[in-house]
């Protein structure tokens, strides 16, 4: 944790790692030594062997604050894969959450063609970003009250007679309750919930719902931001189902276009033989199982030594600030017995280690892409690895062999033999070898290609408890008695959080919201981009600086019930009155820090990034 490291060969460093892990199991169990894969994920499939063969159930990745709540949402209703719009096709498209421009800037181009031939979007987005400015109708709506934004729009639906009957009656499981429960929410109470008005509400409805085919948009992460996340996207992907949306032309599809089966996860399955970290807390998680522990709790794992003691982190890309409170976690992993850290780069998190390992960038190394629609990429190696950098597949495969271990659970041994066999291995059902793929620089596509299908449910059931789409889920009933949860998409607004004084902090603490110059904490080691904003902005209304006697270029001081930061005032009238938006992962002022370790998701152990509580106030001049 000194930041003080003496260079060594690999040898030693293969040698040091086998010690220590190996040591640490025969004394504490192959449970005490954790796998991380970070950011970038292209090593995820070897990583999740290795912890196999090492007999760990906590193999981990960044999504225990990222993708997977959507995931278990989404599977909590329908229990298939995740269906995207069918944008070639749709007449309506629905956006929750995401702008383009800033998160996925490839798709402006084709959300301007949309527009171009005359589809019909709406908008769901707490700000008016350049996607809203865009869309037929802006819903603009109080961050984390898209689970009652939802709801009403259902209670809409089913008032007006615009859902698809047919499809409810014989595919939907839990429809009358589910009918009964949104008519708690009319657009006039979910107007005073949402901030959203009633009439925008009903047309926003009525669109979806009756200019079909429609197509919803989702992204991973801000809805899920909140302490009532899965069940507000429940809430919001039961829509789909509602208006008959699912899986036909133009809606929602299984599958948007011709893939071929290629990605090792679903094939390779976490050890489960012992307890996995957040197993207890957060049951659903594994029983819908992503194939990864939830190990949003891994400082209090490693600090107190429940579940059972955590002693050895092997990890690949581990960034500290993706959690809340960063700087807890960053002195957790000091009192590791040992931890190791891959990275391309010196980070932030690598200083805490006892080890760091040079991984190559993808310029430096051949890799085998995958893309959409069946298409296959070969990337040759641009240049030499810089210094000792390794492929982080290689650094896999030879701590692997160094720790003499045997992958029990498939019986292909891909680690045991080299890179070139991994990629060979990785190609396999697509039906092109290696050779084929380098031919092409261009990319080709597979030969075994699934084609696109429309109304899979009519030939195989929904891979849910019911074998329907679950209004109702059976799954968060099982656990309705031991840790509260229900079974129904029900809101619970996080304003009402008893444990917080609103007096004291009247303001809504949203962070996070995507910058066009900056990836998570990634890019604030370039100094070019990160002095486009060289101190922590604190982005509010205009009318709430003059509330709160600040104005635009003060410093301030931002205080949560968790920890407080400083930063800059910066008026920003995207947002409304009342809610504060802080950037992540700024060292000089990251927003985590102001986020609850324990102010968690109760079903998928996210933490609320998105809708927490603070207050701003002018700072002295010793600042």
């Amino acid at each position: 944790g000194e930041g003080r490291f003496e260079r060594i060969s690999w040898d030693e460093a293969y040698d040091m790692i086998a010690d220590n892990l190996l040591r640490i199991r025969r004394e504490y169990g192959g449970r005490s030594a954790v796998f991380y894969a970070g950011y970038s994920k292209w090593y995820r499939p070897a990583l999740l062997r290795l912890s196999n063969a090492f007999g760990s159930p906590n193999f981990c990745t960044e999504s225990s604050t990222c993708f997977q709540a959507a995931a278990l949402a989404w599977r909590l209703v329908y229990g298939n894969m995740i269906c995207r719009p069918d944008l070639k096709n749709v007449k309506t498209l629905l956006i929750w959450s995401s702008n383009l421009y800033h998160t996925n800037t490839p798709m402006s181009k084709m959300y301007q063609g949309l527009k171009e031939r005359g589809v019909k979007v709406i908008d769901v987005d707490p700000r008016h970003t350049v996607t809203a400015h865009d869309a037929d109708i802006h819903l603009q709506l109080i961050p984390g009250t898209d689970g009652a934004l939802a709801l009403s729009m259902a209670q809409v639906i089913i008032e007006e007679e615009l859902y698809d009957r047919d499809f409810v009656d014989k595919y939907v499981y839990g429809f009358e309750e589910y009918r009964e429960y949104v008519q708690e929410f009319v657009p006039e109470k979910a107007e005073k919930i949402t901030g959203v008005l009633a009439d925008k509400i009903r047309l926003a409805a009525r669109t979806y719902a009756g200019g079909g085919p429609a197509g919803l948009m989702f992204s991973a992460s801000p809805i899920v931001h909140h302490i009532n996340g899965v069940q507000n996207y429940r809430a919001v992907f039961s829509l789909i189902a509602l208006t008959g949306n699912y899986d036909i032309e133009g809606g929602n599809r299984t599958q948007p276009g011709p893939a071929s089966p290629v990605n090792e996860f679903g094939k390779i399955r976490r050890f489960d033989g012992e307890e996995a970290l957040g197993q207890k807390e957060f049951p659903v998680w594994f029983d819908l199982s992503c194939d990864e522990a939830q190990c949003i709790n891994l400082a209090d794992s490693i600090l107190d030594e429940k579940p059972y003691p955590v002693k050895a982190l092997f990890a690949m890309g581990l960034n500290h600030r993706m959690w809340p409170q960063p700087e807890y976690l960053k002195e957790a992993l000091k009192k590791l017995d040992f931890y190791v850290n891959a990275e391309i780069f010196m980070s932030e998190s690598s200083y805490a280690a006892d080890l760091v390992l040079p991984a190559c960038t993808s310029y430096e190394r051949e890799q085998v892409h995958v893309g959409g629609g069946g298409r296959f990429f070969f990337s040759n190696q641009a240049i030499q690895p810089v210094g000792e950098g390794k492929n982080d597949i290689e650094i896999i495969m030879d701590v692997f062999k160094r720790m003499k271990l045997q992958d029990h659970t498939l019986e292909d041994e891909i680690l045991e033999g080299g890179y070139e066999a991994y990629m060979e291995h990785i190609l396999e059902p697509s039906g092109l070898t290696l050779e084929e793929l380098k031919s092409h620089p261009e990319g080709t596509s597979g030969k075994n290609l699934i084609l696109p299908q429309v109304r899979t449910y009519e030939k195989e059931p929904f891979h849910t408890p019911s074998g329907k789409v679950e209004f109702k889920s059976l799954v968060l009933e099982r656990y309705r008695d031991s840790h509260g949860y229900d079974g129904l998409p029900v809101y619970r607004d996080f304003r009402e959080d008893p444990a917080v004084d609103r007096k004291e902090y009247p303001l809504i603490l949203n962070t996070g919201s995507r910058k066009p110059q900056l990836f998570h904490s990634r890019l604030y080691r370039m100094s070019w981009l990160k002095n486009i904003e060289a101190v922590p902005l604190v982005e509010i209304h205009p009318e709430d600086a003059e509330r709160y006697g600040v104005k635009e270029g003060d410093t301030v001081k931002v205080a949560s019930p968790a920890g407080e930061i400083q930063g800059t005032i910066a008026y920003n009238i995207q947002g409304q009155p009342g809610i504060v938006y802080i950037y992540h992962g700024n060292a000089q002022g990251d927003a985590n820090e102001l986020i609850g370790r324990d102010y968690l998701d109760p079903i998928s152990g996210f933490p609320g990034f998105k809708g927490y509580f603070c207050r701003i106030e002018k700072a002295g001049k010793d600042v």
